[in-house]
C-alpha cells in the first residue's frame, strides 16, 4: 500500500481493540479493530486484519480490511483486493481492485452530472 503524505506515525497493531472514537493528525495504519470514529487528517491505512465499525473521515484511505460504517475522503480512497465495505463512500477519487466487496453507495465529488434536470450524453 502506498501514497503516504507525511509517513506513518501511528500504528495500531493486530490483536489491540478500542471502542471509542479517534483522532489522528498524521497517518495511521490499523492493524486491529475499532468500534467508533475515525478521524484522520492525513492517510489512513487499514491492514488486511484491521476492523472499523463507525464512521470514517480522512484525507486519503487505502483500506485492506474490513470497514461497517461509510468512508468520507478528501481525496483518493483505494479498495484494495479483499477488503469488505459495508457503508457509504464520499470521495473525489476511487480505485477498487479485483475481489473488494462492497455494499454501499458511492457519491463522487467534483462536477455535475446532470444539469437542470438533462442527462448529459455518454461518450461526446
Amino acid at each position: 500500500m502506498r501514497e503516504v503524505s507525511r509517513g506513518l506515525t501511528n500504528i495500531l497493531t493486530a490483536g489491540t481493540y478500542i471502542k471509542g472514537n479517534l483522532r489522528a493528525d498524521a497517518g495511521i495504519r490499523i492493524d486491529g479493530m475499532i468500534e467508533g470514529e475515525v478521524i484522520v487528517n492525513d492517510t489512513l491505512v487499514l491492514g488486511k486484519t484491521g476492523v472499523i465499525k463507525g464512521t470514517i473521515q480522512t484525507k486519503n484511505a487505502l483500506i485492506g480490511g474490513k470497514v461497517i460504517g461509510g468512508i468520507k475522503s478528501q481525496g483518493k480512497i483505494e479498495l484494495k483486493a479483499g477488503s469488505v465495505v459495508n457503508g457509504d463512500i464520499i470521495c473525489k477519487r476511487l480505485s477498487i481492485e479485483n475481489g473488494v466487496i462492497f455494499d454501499g453507495f458511492c457519491k463522487m465529488s467534483g462536477e455535475k452530472l446532470n444539469t437542470a434536470g438533462k442527462d448529459i450524453p455518454v461518450g461526446k
